[in-house]
């Protein structure tokens, strides 16, 4: 299994799951992740998850932007990047995501 968060405290962002309760200052990282778990007689061996890693910066974080996808190419993990200027939080927001497919 990828455990997402301590591999993205590499980059030495702030990095929480979900949501933080109280923000820090930007840039941070959020992530989230789902499952479809599934298998064959009886029993369930195959785990299919969707991870969406999003970076929140006041600026297009390029350092942040290139660090997280050395992570991703690292691991050979495909993913789609999509970024976005949020109004009304005044942020912007790159998204990557990708999925992965684990056997247990």
């Amino acid at each position: 299994m990828l455990d997402i968060k301590p591999w993205l405290e590499t980059i030495s962002l702030k990095v929480a799951e979900e949501r933080f309760l109280k923000p820090p200052p930007l840039p941070y990282i959020i992530f989230m992740e789902g499952a479809s778990v599934s298998g064959a007689d009886d029993k369930n061996c195959i785990a299919d998850r969707d991870i969406s890693i999003e970076l929140y910066s006041l600026k297009v974080d390029h350092v942040s932007e290139i660090l997280i996808e050395k992570l991703l190419n690292e691991k050979s993990i495909k993913y789609k990047k999509d970024r976005m200027w949020d109004d009304t939080e005044m942020w912007f927001e790159t998204t990557y995501d990708f999925n992965f497919v684990e056997k247990f």
